[in-house]
């Protein structure tokens, strides 16, 4: 299973890389091009990118703990009490994913077979019954 999430969240990233492109535009169009000139606007754009990433990955969390990688690969992130995560667990696990972001695949090679910020978030990615998907 840690090879699948790692393609699920490979997945996940190349459409988080669309939606990052298509929110730019409006960014990109209201300060003009040469906006990574200026140091405070360029920090300005991280900081949406990052609240977009954080809109789009805790809307699939708290609605079907599915986003579209996991559903692909045929995975879903639960709270360790089996429940799909609450807007809570989702602002925890996304902090901790922030910060661990380097790091937090190590935790797949340990004996629980998650990712860090999973195991601190206590969340889990399990795979979706055949039943559970239809």
């Amino acid at each position: 299973m840690p090879f699948k999430i790692i393609f699920a969240m490979f997945y996940d990233f190349i459409l988080l890389c669309a939606v990052w492109f298509a929110a730019a535009i409006p960014f990109v169009v209201w300060q003009g091009g040469g906006f990574a000139d200026n140091d405070k606007i360029n920090l300005a754009f991280q900081v949406y990118l990052i609240a977009i990433t954080y809109i789009y990955l805790s809307y699939f969390w708290t609605q079907t703990g599915q986003t579209p990688g996991l559903r692909t690969w045929k995975l879903q992130l639960l709270r360790e009490d089996n429940y799909i995560l609450t807007r809570h667990n989702a602002n925890l696990r996304f902090l901790l994913m922030v910060l661990f972001i380097a790091v937090s695949w190590i935790g797949l090679f340990l004996p629980k077979k998650q990712l860090l910020h999973d195991q601190f978030a206590k969340t889990k990615i399990v795979p979706v019954s055949r039943d559970d998907n239809e």
